[in-house]
């Protein structure tokens, strides 16, 4: 309850539900004296005036309802949210110009459940303690950053059993989806497209989480396609305030391309980077600051960071130990039985500038296994790997890579290039499967771009 009475004192006053269990709709709403909440003569409802859904009650959206909400309008729900049209409906603002800020879903118990919708210029932010929030078949686009600067859907409280999946996030002024930095969360993030969000060009990834507690995250079977803005990256997964930590960070199976950099780790995490495809993650005007497609920062040396499968091609750097100590595992190959066996099958391809051409860069004291990959070399030879990798050869300050055995020796990058034929993957996964979201008023064109009508 403390949750509750602490967000209701912050609202500003407005229409407060009685909490008697009843299912509140912007019609019945728009019907009742001192909501803010008037019907249009079109059939759409506007939002005039801040108002509360108090715990036990519900708000709910009805098949093809269009809501329109007014500058600095916040909508608060203690109870549960039900926006799951049949078909489709529309948040928006009022008109151009106009700010609103969106929905505080703040219930210590509130569920929310969100489907078929496109909501444009306003944010989600959920912190139902003891309850979750799911996601599907939405677009969120052109999010105005006014409700909470962690992201278009952000989370202010910890909670476990979220779910955004099937979701197109297009073109909002900050990330697509965040947390606090206090306030982990379990959630799987899945089969998403994120196109360009972070238009506000901010130090932000289009995934911002903060990943500790007993809770999972899975990030799996997204396309996070850049902008190719300098200051916003792909994937960013975090501890920076050092907190303990049972659960695990799955990040598999993502399509990543034209960002400021792939995927970050930050801070003691036990992590799991396998089968992704980063591509030209190199919008970074300073390669010192990143234009990685994987890096991992872990001052404290606590981390556990597994990396398999993936493809890296046209980033600044393949993969970046920035500092410290953490166990990072890109392969080894000696004992299959054993605990820590990971095959590598890690393929590192034209990461580098002004001419040089760097796979992995290890900038921490700790040992880095990284047998079983193909590197960017003619032929898989250790003299040749060598040139490719920064470590203690280069300076005995730094931790040594082993690296032999690499994949295939003998074989080139340019036959695993083209036997992988990643231009066609680039094509398939931005056309639409037949599992992909419904999302009104998106859709790809050619199989290369999405666009808001």
């Amino acid at each position: 309850m403390l949750m509750a009475a602490m967000a209701a004192g912050a609202m500003a006053e407005g229409f407060v539900s009685n909490g008697s269990g009843t299912v509140y709709t912007f019609n019945t709403l728009s019907q009742i004296e001192g909501t803010g909440v008037t019907m249009q003569d079109d059939g759409s409802y506007l939002v005039g005036d801040d108002f509360t859904i108090a715990e036990g009650d519900v708000l709910k959206i009805e098949n093809n309802n269009v809501i329109k909400m007014g500058n600095g309008i916040t909508v608060t729900i203690l109870g549960d949210a039900d926006f799951t049209p049949l078909d489709t409906a529309l948040i928006t603002r009022d008109a151009e110009g106009s700010n609103p800020r969106g929905f505080w879903m703040m219930g210590e118990n509130g569920n929310a459940e969100l489907k078929n919708l496109r909501v444009e210029y306003v944010g989600i932010c959920f912190g139902g303690l003891n309850s979750s929030l799911h996601a599907s078949n939405c677009t969120f686009t052109l999010y105005n950053g006014k409700l909470s600067s962690s992201g278009t859907i952000s989370f202010n409280a910890s909670c476990d059993g979220n779910i955004i999946e099937n979701c197109y996030f297009v073109e909002n002024t900050i990330n697509a989806i965040g947390n606090g930095a206090t306030n982990p969360v379990g959630i799987t993030i899945a089969n998403n497209v994120l196109w360009h969000n972070v238009t506000a060009n901010r130090n932000k990834p289009q995934i911002n989480l903060t990943c500790a507690g007993d809770y999972d995250v899975h990030i799996t079977g997204n396309q996070v396609i850049g902008g190719q803005f300098t200051l916003s990256g792909g994937i960013g997964v975090s501890n920076m305030m050092g907190l303990g930590h049972t659960g695990k960070v799955y990040i598999e199976n993502n399509y990543i391309a034209d960002n400021r950099y792939g995927i970050t780790t930050i801070g003691s995490l036990d992590c799991v980077i396998k089968n992704n495809t980063m591509i030209d993650n190199h919008y970074e005007t300073n390669p010192n600051n990143g234009g990685s497609c994987i890096s991992v920062y872990d001052s404290s040396s606590s981390s556990n960071v597994y990396i398999e499968g993936n493809w890296m091609e046209g980033g600044l750097w393949g993969i970046t130990i920035v500092t410290g100590e953490p166990n990072v595992n890109l392969g080894k190959v000696n004992d299959p039985t054993a605990e820590d066996y990971n095959p590598g099958n890690n393929t590192f391809v034209n990461n580098g500038f002004d001419g040089n051409y760097y796979d992995l860069y290890n900038n921490g004291i700790g040992t880095i296994w990284a047998q079983g990959n193909t590197w960017n070399v003619e032929e898989q030879t250790e003299e040749n790997i060598e040139q490719v990798i920064y470590h203690q050869a280069d300076d005995p300050s730094k931790g040594q890579v082993i690296f032999m055995p690499a994949k295939e020796p003998g074989s080139s990058v340019e036959e695993i290039n083209a036997a992988n034929d990643h231009d066609g993957l680039y094509y398939n996964l931005m056309g639409v499967p037949s599992e992909a979201p419904n999302a009104p008023g998106i859709y790809i064109h050619n199989g290369k771009k999405i666009l808001v009508k």
